[in-house]
């Protein structure tokens, strides 16, 4: 035997407060969610030739530094464009532009805090986005003091 709220339906009173921008719900029956998380085929082609003005850029360091100076930026590309991007190695690779190609070091960072590169590290979680945040932030003060 069923209840009179059974053969009614339930009803719900449902509030949600806060931050809910980064947030999903789902409210009621047989609803289907669906979520893309990373970047749209025109962004990754958009990110693409942000890896390769930074690779052309190179060009600009001396003959005998050129080898290391273009794979310190494939590691910067591949550091990033991975399921899980590694802001130590981003770190190392901006240290040896800094080092041994300073004219560059903007071109590194201008990378770094690039909003499709944001949108990446974010796919990763926010610990990992924040210490990218956190590492443009010191290449930023290190570039304004120098």
């Amino acid at each position: 035997m069923t209840s009179p709220e059974e053969e009614q339906g339930s009803k719900f009173n449902i509030q949600i407060t806060g931050d809910v921008n980064h947030s999903q719900v789902v409210i009621g029956d047989y609803n289907e969610v669906s979520q893309r998380i990373g970047l749209s085929p025109e962004e990754t082609t958009e990110l693409r030739a942000v890896f390769d003005e930074l690779r052309s850029a190179v060009a600009e360091v001396p003959p005998d530094q050129r080898a290391k100076a273009l794979a310190e930026a494939n590691e910067v590309e591949a550091a990033i464009v991975t399921d899980q991007p590694q802001p130590q190695r981003v770190r190392q690779a901006l240290v040896w532009f800094r080092d041994n190609a300073p004219q560059l070091a903007g071109a590194v960072l201008s990378v770094l805090v690039n909003p499709l590169v944001g949108k990446v590290v974010e796919g990763a979680g926010e610990a990992i986005a924040g210490q990218f945040r956190d590492l443009a932030s010191e290449e930023r003060s290190a570039e304004g003091s120098a």
